[in-house]
């Protein structure tokens, strides 16, 4: 079981070049609140494209905490009776991305990574427009389990 966790950064890398969402638990409000979200892996922090307004963002105005988590590959192996798989879990804090040039290179890393038709860079109209949130990652581990 030991060597089935990840924690090298090549290999976040190359997971998260891959998942195509990302399950966030935002924490206020009494129970959790989960939800997939468009986002991209930059300089350790996962940056997710969102609206200005909703429940998410009244939560994450209560509590800055959530955990986050998503999976690649994942085979059932009934014979077996066991699952292959890659996956990341983790928890950070989220905030409100404010700063211009920290928004605009976020949301060109998300307009490349999703293959938008968006212009790069991204204008200062959209960036007025659009809403980001970024994850400070405080912990993270990748698990993977497959074939031999």
């Amino acid at each position: 079981m030991k060597g089935r966790f990840r924690h090298d950064p090549a290999w976040l890398d190359a997971f998260f070049q891959r998942a195509d969402e990302l399950f966030v638990s935002f924490s206020g409000g009494g129970f959790p609140y989960v939800l997939p979200l468009n986002f991209v892996w930059l300089d350790g922090c996962l940056y997710l494209h969102c609206a200005f307004t909703g429940r998410k963002i009244d939560l994450l105005r209560q509590d800055d905490r959530v955990g986050f988590a998503a999976a690649l590959d994942v085979t059932i192996v009934r014979e077996r009776s066991t699952t292959w798989y890659k996956s990341v879990s983790g928890c950070g804090r989220i905030r409100i991305v404010e700063e211009p040039e920290e928004k605009r290179r976020a949301l060109d890393a998300l307009s490349l990574r999703y293959a938008s038709r968006c212009p790069r860079p991204a204008p200062d109209a959209m960036l007025r427009r659009v809403n980001l949130l970024r994850i400070d990652v405080e912990d993270i581990c990748g698990k993977e389990r497959g074939p031999r």
